[in-house]
């Protein structure tokens, strides 16, 4: 027979597998919390995700509390709270009756509370189909610039010729400007 909870964290298994990883964040302030591969199961009934480990930026509040909820009687609680802006993010359970054994020293985080962003998920991608420069095309492109130079240095001096021609030339009755 399966423990209570194998199921959950069967299905979390599964899923970790198949999907990329996700950073979860805290609702208020946005710090990161928590991420998927630490992801342990869900717990639909609390509309929490338990996961192995988090971030520094969880306090844990070390007075303990007896759940209110009936499903949990018996149960040890220390509140979750997000170092950043202060908000309960969840608890852990420090004591547990044996159905729900599996939550033990678990954090278990409020997804209401949080946000995710899945890793790969940006928009925009780098431009890979562009020849990455190698020494061999950076010394082309030294060339090139080296050819440009010399051209512009050429039409200066053509350039400097030309006025200093009309510089020369009398001023034909003109007044400067």
């Amino acid at each position: 027979m399966p423990s209570p909870g194998s199921e959950e964290r069967g299905e979390a298994m599964k899923a970790r597998e198949e999907q990329p990883p996700m950073v979860f964040l805290c609702g208020g302030c946005k710090r990161a919390v928590g991420d998927s591969l630490d992801w342990e199961a869900n717990d639909e009934d609390t509309r929490s995700l338990l996961l192995r480990s988090v971030s520094p930026t969880i306090k844990v509040d070390k007075e303990q509390k007896l759940s209110d909820w009936p499903e949990e009687r018996g149960c040890m609680l220390e509140t979750l709270i997000c170092s950043g802006c202060e908000m309960t993010l969840g608890s852990i359970y420090r004591c547990t009756p044996r159905h729900l054994d599996y939550k033990r020293d678990l954090y278990c985080l409020n997804i209401d509370c949080l946000e995710s962003y899945t890793l790969g998920s940006a928009g925009k991608k780098a431009d890979v189909d562009k020849e990455p420069l190698t020494f061999g095309s950076q010394a082309i492109l030294e060339e090139s610039l080296e050819r440009a130079e010399t051209t512009l240095k050429a039409l200066e001096h053509r350039l400097s010729l030309v006025e200093s021609g009309f510089a020369s030339l009398p001023n034909n009755g003109r007044d400067e400007l």
